[in-house]
């Protein structure tokens, strides 16, 4: 009985051996150039993932996005505004403008909505525009929104607003906005203050209608293919009383613009307001040229209008009066109807991450008609200076301003900009 085991258990292992070496000459020899590693992924191969993924992104309209900037400034005032030793003398004696502020503090918020049509909205708001325009008021006390100083003040939230409305585009050739915003401004009135290529707008940029945000609706295309260029157009319908205020009921205003483009190098165009207000008209037209090539930047506008100075306020930015809210001595603000012109002239080049600029402006606070200030020439020259990091992420500025009236020397500006943006 042992014996037969002992044979059924040989005949077992026997078969089991053969019937190994059997499957073993079936199996598929391994190729000798086989390298069992994964292939390399190529720059193309990730670029190509990652556009895929951002046109998923797109296409299902949820992109939301945090921006803004920070612009901290220290201006010196280097000749005082009135006669010397009256009580708002600005001179640097009495330290009112050798002064730190917050030129802007922005913070915006803009999102996609749906893609077909595609929707787009922006919320911006700013709480350190006021802090700017309290300078010069006595030292110690607090900064007001409003620009005079108070111990105490009571802020409408609404008047930190700046941008407000919302985008529906159903073609690159037209678009439909309501809400605030100043898209519908000149070339330099309409460029956020961040990529500005001067500390300060220039007079007509930010003293007269070219840096007005309003509320109303518009319609709007771009790269419109007309020939050799491209076109774009801006027309609105807006209240007219001026940024985050009551609108003023039956006096609307129109404004629109006109500009064409060569190669994204080469643009010229022209703006034009009309409007009736309570005291009188408010109208405007505009001439506006920009030509790049390379690290060299040129641009020029022009713009001449009329307006009641009962209709100003702080909010609308009519008040046409001189950049950065100094006075100069022997002018007389002007009153009634009046007639306004200015122009500026300006170039900048940028080698690696320095950027050299100098600018012209000239203005003329009223040039035919109304009562004071008649005819009397307020140039400034500026000269500037920008050195840029992070990718154009960080930027600190150094300009300087000469401000002239009638061609009299009135007193000089530096100011120093520490700009980030994100």
């Amino acid at each position: 009985m042992k014996k037969l085991l002992v044979w059924l258990l040989a005949v077992l292992a026997s078969l089991s051996l053969a019937g190994s070496r059997v499957w073993a000459d079936d199996e598929p020899k391994q190729d000798p150039s086989y390298q069992d590693t994964p292939a390399a992924i190529s720059q193309s191969d990730i670029e190509a993932l990652n556009n895929r993924i951002s046109t998923l992104e797109k296409s299902t309209g949820s992109a939301l996005k945090v921006g803004g900037w920070l612009q901290l400034w220290y201006t010196h005032d280097s000749y005082g505004t009135t006669t010397v030793g009256s009580s708002d003398d600005y001179s640097s004696s009495k330290n009112q403008w050798d002064a730190f502020s917050v030129k802007r503090a922005e913070i915006s918020l803009t999102g996609n909505v749906a893609a077909d049509p595609k929707l787009f909205f922006k919320l911006s708001i700013d709480p350190a525009q006021a802090s700017f325009n309290g300078l010069g008021g006595t030292t110690g006390t607090a900064l007001s929104y409003e620009g005079t100083a108070a111990t105490t003040t009571n802020v409408n939230p609404f008047t930190l607003v700046k941008d407000l409305y919302s985008q529906a585009t159903y073609s690159p050739y037209f678009a439909f906005i309501v809400g605030q915003n100043k898209l519908w401004n000149e070339l330099e009135g309409r460029t956020p203050s961040n990529v500005l290529d001067f500390n300060n707008y220039s007079n007509i940029g930010g003293n007269a209608f070219g840096n007005k945000r309003d509320l109303g609706i518009a319609f709007t295309g771009s790269g419109i293919p007309l020939g050799p260029v491209q076109g774009e157009y801006y027309l609105a319908v807006i209240q007219g009383s001026g940024q985050s205020t009551a609108d003023n009921n039956v006096d609307k205003d129109i404004t629109g613009r006109i500009d064409f483009s060569l190669d994204n190098n080469l643009l010229v165009g022209a703006s034009a307001y009309d409007g009736w207000e309570p005291n009188g008209v408010r109208q405007y037209f505009g001439l506006e040229s920009r030509w790049v090539s390379g690290g060299f930047k040129a641009q020029a506008e022009f713009l001449t209008g009329s307006l009641n100075t009962l209709d100003n306020n702080s909010s609308n930015d009519s008040a046409w009066t001189p950049s950065i809210g100094l006075t100069p001595k022997g002018y007389t603000t002007p009153a009634g109807q009046i007639t306004p012109t200015g122009y500026y002239l300006q170039a900048s080049y940028r080698l690696g991450d320095l950027r050299f600029g100098a600018r012209w402006d000239g203005y003329n606070f009223n040039q035919q008609s109304g009562t004071g200030g008649g005819n009397q020439e307020w140039d400034t020259y500026t000269l500037g200076l920008d050195w840029f990091q992070a990718k154009d992420a960080y930027k600190l500025t150094l300009n300087w301003e000469d401000h002239l009236l009638s061609g009299v020397d009135e007193y000089n500006v530096w100011t120093v900009q520490s700009q980030i943006s994100i």
